[in-house]
């Protein structure tokens, strides 16, 4: 059966792998100065409407997250995030690894909020020099549990982090799944246009692997980290000689030559195809009887289920399983269903008939 494992499961999507295979044969300068990646730098300048942004690329999620947080802060400095954030869970201390602590709030589903963030600060800002000190603020959209944040939502931890000095990065490991979800009402060019500097994933959207880091030149900390990532990258291991891959690769989803007939961009494309095959597995398995964890118009849908039940959806749709408190007492796990921009229909349908023959 197909499975649901994660959104990168698949190689490449068609014009990613058409322009890799046209590319092939073609001799570049290495470390991303080749005619490729500059040329994506310019699609992207244009898509996220900042047409002086600093545009970079890295190999992956969590080296774009080390590279950007190691920029954005002093070596005394970390982030402040949500207890459940990427970083905190996923990632096996590599932000502190390189020298930075992370300062998790309480706030639930990923979703930082000021208030969380504020009381976070007050502990720091009351030890002084004996504490870490905040240095900027961390989150991703979609959140690790698949929330898509709302514009009210962004702009109101924005606005704190604004006012208490902090520079602000999103992580977009799936942000293409964000921008496009069904209700969503933030954009890609208010975040771009706040942020100082945020991800936009290509591992989880379509592509071989690769992730753009684009960093606005608005504030201080945005000009510093500028100077500091080609350092640190090279520091990190992460300068890659045949950078230009990752440059053919986000050239071709934000080449207009490779838009539909609404003009719609091969790089949003994707994710909306995913999404959409996200909510119909959603529809149907809440048909067949099956409670939400949370209910996310985004590609990564997740169901409290019995632990047997679990290991059946694990062993069948490769379905991951998460441990989380269950309000009834009932001892349910939550199984997370990922779908990508490869998912075909008759795979979901199959999907929620088998789920629903469990119940049966």
């Amino acid at each position: 059966m197909h499975q649901f494992r994660n959104d990168y499961s698949e190689g490449a999507a068609p014009e990613i792998l058409d322009a890799l295979v046209r590319t092939n044969a073609e001799q570049t300068p290495g470390y991303g100065t080749d005619a490729h990646c500059a040329r994506a730098v310019e699609l992207i300048c244009a898509a996220v409407e900042q047409p002086d942004a600093f545009v970079t690329f890295a190999p992956g999620g969590t080296v774009a997250n080390i590279l950007a947080i190691s920029a954005l802060t002093d070596e005394f400095e970390g982030p402040i995030c949500a207890a459940d954030a990427h970083p905190t869970i996923h990632e096996t201390g590599a932000i502190e690894g390189c020298g930075r602590r992370l300062l998790a709030t309480y706030d639930d589903l990923g979703v930082l909020t000021p208030e969380g963030a504020e009381g976070v600060w007050r502990v720091c800002a009351a030890n002084g020099c004996h504490t870490t000190r905040p240095g900027m603020v961390y989150f991703s959209d979609t959140t690790e549990l698949g929330h898509v944040w709302t514009r009210a939502e962004f702009d109101a931890i924005c606005d704190w982090a604004d006012a208490h000095e902090l520079a602000i990065y999103v992580d977009g490991a799936r942000m293409a799944s964000a921008m496009t979800a069904d209700g969503a009402d933030l954009d890609i060019a208010h975040i771009a246009a706040r942020a100082d500097a945020f991800t936009l994933g290509g591992t989880k959207n379509g592509m071989l692997f690769g992730e753009t880091l684009v960093v606005n030149r608005r504030s201080e900390r945005g000009r510093r980290a500028i100077e500091r990532l080609p350092y640190l990258t090279k520091r990190a291991g992460a300068m890659t000689a045949k950078g230009r891959l990752m440059g053919v690769m986000f050239e071709a989803a934000f080449d207009h030559a490779n838009a539909d007939a609404t003009g719609e961009l091969a790089y949003w494309r994707y994710a909306r195809h995913a999404n959409a095959a996200a909510v119909r597995l959603a529809h149907g398995m809440m048909e067949a009887g099956y409670e939400p964890y949370l209910e996310t118009t985004g590609n990564q849908q997740f169901f409290w289920v019995a632990p047997e039940l679990a290991q059946q959806l694990n062993r069948a749709l490769g379905t991951e399983i998460s441990l989380v408190d269950d309000p009834t007492g009932a001892g349910r796990v939550v199984a997370r269903f990922v779908t990508s921009w490869a998912t075909p229909q008759d795979a979901v349908d199959e999907a929620i008939a088998f789920a629903a023959k469990l119940l049966a």
